[in-house]
C-alpha cells in the first residue's frame, strides 16, 4: 500500500494569529473563483478519482478512525468507504443535470408581464465549512465535502474530536486526485477552530452533531447571519404494524442496535409494538438476544455517555420500566474528572416503556433500545409526537398499511419493512425535523443546498407600459385583467374581459403626449 504523505493546507493551532487564517480563506477564496468557472463535468471528474484512492488506501483509511465503537473493518466497509465511494460516482454521473441552469421563455409566464427571457442559474457560496462528526467521521462529512466541491465551492473542514487523522488523510487524497491545493483548509478539531474560522468569514456552515452543539453554533453564526444546515442527533421510531414478518423485524433490531456499538442516528430507539403482537415479539427478540453472540457482545462509550444512559435507566425503572434484555447492573465508576478510559457497555433493551420518561426524548448514543406497547397505530404516532427529535423511521408490516401511515410520520426519511441502509443510496437527501435539525445533505436536494439561486431575467421588445406614471384607465386595465385572469365564475370572467378591452380602447384613443 502506497502510504507517501501530502501535505494539505492546514490551520494545525488556533493559538496562531488571526491574519494566518485571513491569508488562507483569501487563497481558498481566489482558488475557489478559478475552480467554480471550470465545468461541472471537469470538476466531479477530478472527484472521481477518489473512488479509486479510497480502494488503494481503505486499510490506512480504516486503521486511521479511532471510533471506540467501531467493531471491525467490514463494518468500515459498508458505513464508510462504499458510501463514499458510491456518492463520488453519483455527483459525476448527475451533477451537471441536476445544477444545470433551468430557462424560462416568456410564453409560459404570466402574460401581462410581456416577454421575458430568465434564467436560473445555480450559483456557488464561495466558502462552505463542513463540521464533522465522530460516529461516522469519512462517509458523512466526505459527502459533504464531495458536494461542496462539486457545486464550485471551496472548503473549510473541522473534523470531531479525535478524527484529525483519518480527516487529514482524506483531504490528502483529495489532493492527490486533482483537487487544488489551496481550495481546502483543513482545521485542528477543537471548537475555538470552528468559532475563530466562523469569525473570519465564511459563506455556509453544515454541521453534524447534537442538537445542543447546533443551538451553540447557531448563536454564534447569528450575528452575521450565515446560512446552515443543521443535520442532528436523532431518537428514532419504528413502527411494527399488523401482518409484520417479526423474524424481520427481529433480525433488523439486532441489527440496528449493534451497528456501530449502537453509535448511530439513526439507531431504533423507540419501538412501538401492538399490545396484541407484543408476546410473540418479545419470543423472538429474545432468542435472538439471548443467542450468545449477541449475549456476549459489547462495545466502549464514554463515561459521560455512560452516565447519562444510566441515570435514565434508573428514572425508568423508577417509574414502571422493565430491563427486557441486558446487564441491569451498573458499573461502579469514578466521578468524571478521574475517569476517561471508555466504558465497555452490552446491549441494553427496556420495555413498559412511557413516553412521558427521559430516556424517549433523549440522544443517546449507545446500545439502547426502549419498547412502547400501544394499541394501534394512532396511539404509536400519538405516542411518537411527544418526542422532539424526528431524524429517520422505520414501518414493519403490510405495503399498503405502511404506505397509508407513512403520510402522517414526521421525519425526514421513513423506511418500510427495513432499517438504517437505505439512507445511504447517494440519490436521496437525508435530513430531520424539529430537534433533528433543518436542511439536507447529500442527493439532488443536497447538491443544491451547496449552491444558491442567481436569476436573470432579460425584457425583449419595446413594449414597458409599467415605465410610465399610471393613470385611472390604468387602474381599470389591470383590475379587469386581474378579475378575466383568476375569478372562478364564467359572468365575472366575461365582466373583466369587457372592462379590459374598454379600458384598452380608450387607452389607444387618449391623445399622446
Amino acid at each position: 500500500m502506497n502510504t507517501s504523505v501530502i501535505y494539505s493546507t492546514h490551520v494545525p493551532d488556533t493559538t496562531k494569529p488571526q491574519a494566518s487564517t485571513e491569508v488562507l480563506f483569501a487563497k481558498a477564496y481566489q482558488a475557489q473563483l478559478t475552480w467554480s468557472q471550470a465545468k461541472i463535468t471537469s470538476r466531479t471528474a477530478i472527484l472521481a478519482k477518489l473512488r479509486s484512492l479510497l480502494v488503494e488506501h481503505r486499510l490506512e483509511l480504516a486503521s486511521a478512525i479511532e471510533s471506540q465503537c467501531r467493531q471491525d473493518y467490514r463494518e468500515t466497509i459498508t458505513s464508510e468507504l462504499l458510501p463514499l465511494a458510491d456518492t463520488a460516482k453519483w455527483l459525476n454521473q448527475k451533477a451537471k443535470g441536476i445544477l444545470a441552469p433551468r430557462y424560462l421563455e416568456g410564453g409560459s409566464g404570466p402574460f401581462w408581464l410581456g416577454r421575458l427571457r430568465s434564467t436560473v442559474h445555480r450559483v456557488p457560496f464561495g466558502l462552505v465549512m463542513i463540521i464533522g462528526t465522530w460516529n461516522y467521521p469519512l462517509f458523512l462529512p466526505g459527502a459533504q465535502i464531495l458536494h461542496a466541491l462539486a457545486a464550485g465551492n471551496a472548503v473549510v473542514f473541522k473534523p470531531a474530536p479525535g478524527c484529525d487523522r483519518v480527516s487529514q488523510l482524506l483531504v490528502d487524497l483529495l489532493l492527490r486526485a486533482g483537487v487544488p491545493r489551496d481550495l481546502i483548509v483543513l482545521l485542528d478539531s477543537s471548537i475555538e477552530a470552528a468559532k475563530h474560522a466562523i469569525d473570519v468569514g465564511v459563506d455556509k456552515v453544515v454541521m453534524t452533531g447534537s442538537s445542543r452543539s447546533g443551538r451553540n453554533l447557531l448563536h454564534h453564526l447569528a450575528d452575521k447571519l450565515t446560512p446552515a444546515v443543521m443535520e442532528l442527533s436523532g431518537c428514532d421510531a419504528v413502527y411494527i404494524l399488523p401482518g409484520a414478518d417479526m423474524h424481520r423485524v427481529c433480525d433488523l433490531l439486532v441489527f440496528g442496535l449493534r451497528l456501530n456499538g449502537g453509535a448511530t442516528c439513526m439507531a431504533p430507539r423507540r419501538i412501538f409494538v401492538p399490545k396484541r403482537s407484543s408476546e410473540v415479539f418479545h419470543r423472538l427478540l429474545a432468542q435472538r438476544l439471548d443467542d450468545p453472540r449477541q449475549k456476549n457482545w459489547t462495545t466502549k462509550i464514554s463515561p459521560q455517555i455512560y452516565r447519562i444512559l444510566w441515570d435514565g435507566v434508573e428514572e425508568a425503572i423508577g417509574r414502571g420500566a422493565r430491563i427486557f434484555s441486558g446487564d441491569p447492573r451498573r458499573s461502579t465508576l469514578a466521578p468524571a474528572n478521574e475517569q476517561s478510559e471508555p466504558v465497555f457497555c452490552g446491549h441494553l433493551v427496556l420495555t413498559d416503556i412511557r413516553t412521558d420518561m427521559r430516556l424517549c426524548s433523549s440522544d443517546i448514543f449507545a446500545p439502547l433500545a426502549m419498547i412502547i406497547p400501544v394499541d394501534d397505530w394512532s396511539d404509536a404516532l400519538r405516542a411518537d409526537s411527544q418526542c422532539p427529535y424526528a431524524l429517520t423511521a422505520s414501518v414493519f408490516g403490510p405495503m399498503e398499511d405502511a404506505l397509508r401511515l407513512v403520510k402522517f410520520i414526521s421525519a425526514g426519511f421513513v423506511t418500510i419493512n427495513d432499517l438504517i441502509v437505505p439512507t445511504a443510496d447517494p440519490r436521496l437527501p437525508f435530513g430531520g425535523r424539529g430537534e433533528s435539525g433543518y436542511g439536507v445533505t447529500r442527493g439532488n436536494e443536497g447538491l443544491l443546498e451547496m449552491t444558491s439561486p442567481k436569476v436573470v431575467s432579460a425584457r425583449l421588445g419595446s413594449w414597458l407600459p409599467h415605465s410610465k406614471l399610471p393613470d385611472a384607465l390604468d387602474e381599470a386595465l389591470l383590475d379587469g385583467l386581474l378579475q378575466f385572469s383568476h375569478i372562478g365564475q364564467f359572468k365575472g370572467k366575461i365582466k373583466g374581459l369587457l372592462q379590459t378591452v374598454h379600458a384598452a380602447i380608450s387607452q389607444r384613443r387618449r391623445p399622446s403626449g
